[in-house]
């Protein structure tokens, strides 16, 4: 499979969604879930992986932080820089997820680092003194309700998807965790730039043994401490439109708001935050025309509802420390290092 012609069949699709369910789910399992064997499963998810068309991520999880310290920040940038500065931007190691985006800003990111402090300095002392940008609005998140793991393609039948389920080893963070060894810090950098690393490749990328890879890997992943995710190139696989929305819900409603917006289908993306315009939702429509319908469902699923804001990705540049093309191909990676300090790392 090249990447100048990636189609993707409805078994492709079917396999995508095997391991949204079950990230490290054994070929044999995956292979019964869609009617294959394990060999040509496989062989299928390598040409979707090398044709940057699919692949399994693992971002760590708010629940290894001292505080809530993701961050959604709406960038403007001046007339004809913003994909110098996007560019840019996608490089560092703190920044999960880069959008060119049309509306309010040219462009929305997502940023992470370990603690208030962190985050500060990242934002002030990095990100806005970067040439060509001429505005920042930036909102922490307070809570997160929805994020791209919960989202499914709908490929894969549903007592095929609920064996799997089974299998699955994404845990449910609760809260702050104990602190993490620097072992466990490097298994969660490998994990994110491929969680379905083997053990050998984990164990070399942290230092220690195997058996101690796998007890610490499965520890991690029952904890919830990081949260495997398969990704697939949106426009590929019938979804290349984004759409962010800044929401004000129900006076008095937060919470059960964003808990039934989180339900819906195609949100990739619900958290509250602090400040002004409390919650922000993303989702994958499949035409720029169904933003209005979406935005409709959303005022019957949480009548009183407002939307604010609303911004549509123009160019995916970053998703979950994946470099993309404009055709939401993975072209590269950049280890989700949140721990690192902000001012030295690449």
């Amino acid at each position: 499979m090249s990447r100048e012609s990636v189609t993707l069949s409805e078994t492709d699709l079917a396999l995508v969604e095997a391991l949204q369910v079950a990230p490290r789910a054994p070929w044999s399992a995956v292979g019964r879930a869609i009617g294959l064997n394990a060999a040509t499963v496989a062989r299928r998810w390598a040409r979707l992986v090398e044709a940057g068309a699919a692949w399994v991520t693992g971002p760590p999880a708010v629940s290894v932080w001292n505080a809530h310290c993701v961050a959604y920040v709406d960038v403007t940038c001046s007339p004809r820089h913003r994909l110098a500065v996007s560019g840019e931007i996608a490089q560092h190691r703190h920044v999960l997820s880069v959008e060119v985006t049309a509306g309010g800003a040219d462009l929305f990111v997502t940023v992470a680092a370990a603690d208030l402090q962190a985050l500060s300095r990242y934002l002030l002392d990095r990100l806005e003194r970067i040439p060509g940008i001429t505005g920042t609005r930036t909102r922490i998140a307070t809570h997160l309700y929805r994020d791209g793991s919960g989202w499914r393609l709908g490929a894969l039948p549903t007592q095929a998807a609920a064996a799997l389920a089974r299998r699955a080893h994404n845990g449910h963070p609760s809260g702050p965790g104990r602190p993490l060894r620097p072992a466990d810090r490097a298994l969660l950098v490998q994990l994110g730039l491929d969680g379905r690393s083997s053990y050998p490749a984990l164990a070399a990328a942290a230092g220690v043994s195997e058996p101690t890879a796998r007890r610490r890997t499965a520890r991690l992943l029952q904890a919830g401490t990081v949260l495997l995710r398969a990704e697939v190139a949106g426009p590929l696989a019938g979804w290349p439109v984004l759409v962010v929305l800044s929401v004000d819900p129900p006076p008095g409603r937060l919470e059960e708001t964003a808990r039934a917006v989180s339900r819906l289908g195609q949100v990739r993306l619900c958290a509250t935050l602090a400040g002004s315009r409390p919650m922000v939702v993303a989702a994958w429509l499949r035409d720029p025309a169904e933003i209005h319908a979406f935005e409709l469902r959303l005022a019957r699923t949480a009548p009183g509802l407002t939307v604010v804001d609303r911004l549509v990705t123009l160019r995916p540049v970053k998703r979950m420390g994946r470099l993309l093309d404009e055709d939401g191909r993975a072209v590269g990676a950049v280890p989700m290092d949140v721990w690192a300090d902000p001012l030295e790392a690449p």
